[in-house]
């Protein structure tokens, strides 16, 4: 006999036909929760898209019009156990100065009704003027309380981590982001691969060409490198100054993406607004799925969650000091290597232990039941959104 699933509603800022880091990440992770643990989620979206449908590759979605604590309340399933609220600060305010604490109003009400709640920060708050960082304290005031409320808090690195470990006398978990472009099932070596250069990411990797022309350029000639591939949204830059052939392909399919990269020798990444979250970023989780050798412009990185610089990827500065091929393969090994402790099926495993620990043993030890079928979304005709 078949068990029922735990149904959980996961809350998202958007989700498809938009195209939002967040949502695809909670979208796949969705999926394999589905078919490695019987938990099924259904959505609710926070800035729904006109032409958002009433499911998402066979999950159900809910529309979050009213934003206010009855708004919300009014939206929420009446079989689910488990309230997972996929948080990233700018989607879910209303202006810069917003601070939603109707939010966690509304789940501190759904947690004395008998809900779980789980909360994954994949961003904590920070005002960035003129090249300086610092606390964000209006909206830190949201993230503080969703901290308090939780029964459950997640990030995706050791530095929020630490960071959120003052704010709730809950353990916080750190569940590293895995690839949302998928994970390659078999990885060449450097030697077999195209003499290409990968440039993957949201529109911010213009930070890649304003600051790297220089080093882009020595890069392709030390790696011989004859050809770039610009990945993702258009951006708004000329391209002029690189002395390689510059392939600009747009959006792509996820298995499109991830063919190119399988095929690649190395993808770059400028990781200097975010010196401590190396390990949030599923551009660098997708280089290091795919084999390549990822290079990091700008300075040294420390090390963080077990990533460390020249080890784990290469630092463009150095380079002349790797550029031995056994060297070079040294590194993307490593990266492909250490990318395995974060691949999506180790990361679900862990979110099913946290949304329902004793679900999560039955079903590997004993339960049955029927997947979706998925192979229509592997072959979506729109890209994920990269989490920079």
């Amino acid at each position: 006999m078949t068990a029922q699933p735990t149904r959980i509603l996961q809350i998202v800022p958007r989700l498809y036909p938009d195209v939002d880091g967040v949502g695809d990440y909670a979208l796949q992770l969705a999926q394999q929760l589905y078919n490695c643990s019987q938990i099924l989620s259904e959505f609710l979206v926070f800035r729904p898209n006109p032409r958002l449908q009433s499911q998402v590759d066979q999950f159900p979605v809910h529309r979050l019009e009213n934003h206010t604590v009855q708004g919300m309340l009014e939206q929420i399933p009446a079989n689910v156990s488990t309230i997972f609220l996929q948080y990233s600060n700018y989607p879910y305010l209303q202006g810069k100065l917003d601070a939603p604490m109707w939010l966690v109003d509304a789940l501190k009400i759904l947690k004395d009704r008998g809900l779980r709640i789980i909360v994954m920060f994949h961003e904590l708050p920070t005002l960035r003027y003129k090249g300086i960082h610092c606390p964000n304290f209006v909206q830190r005031r949201v993230s503080h309380g969703l901290a308090r409320v939780a029964d459950v808090v997640v990030t995706n690195n050791t530095a929020f981590q630490q960071t959120l470990s003052g704010w709730t006398k809950s353990p916080v978990h750190c569940v590293p982001n895995f690839s949302t472009i998928g994970e390659a099932a078999a990885v060449k070596p450097l030697a077999e691969r195209n003499r290409s250069l990968i440039v993957f990411g949201s529109s911010d990797r213009t930070r890649v060409y304003r600051n790297n022309i220089n080093t882009l350029n020595n890069i392709c000639k030390i790696l011989n490198i004859d050809t770039l591939y610009d990945v993702g949204r258009p951006v708004d830059w000329d391209f002029q100054g690189l002395n390689m052939n510059v392939v600009k392909t747009g959006f792509l399919p996820a298995a499109e993406i991830s063919a190119l990269m399988a095929d690649s020798l190395a993808g770059v990444f400028d990781y200097r607004r975010f010196p401590r979250n190396l390990a949030k970023s599923t551009v660098y989780a997708a280089y290091c799925s795919h084999g390549l050798l990822p290079v990091c412009t700008g300075r040294e990185l420390a090390p963080q969650d077990d990533i460390v610089a020249n080890h784990h990827y290469l630092v463009a500065s150095t380079l002349q000091a790797f550029a031995k091929p056994s060297s070079l393969q040294a590194i993307a090994t490593n990266a492909h290597v250490h990318y395995q402790k974060r691949t999506l099926a180790n990361c679900t495993a862990q979110f099913a232990a946290l949304i329902d620990p004793v679900a999560s043993v039955r079903t590997m030890n004993t339960e049955v039941y029927t997947e979706f079928d998925i192979s229509h979304r592997l072959q979506a005709p729109y890209p994920p959104a990269p989490s920079s």
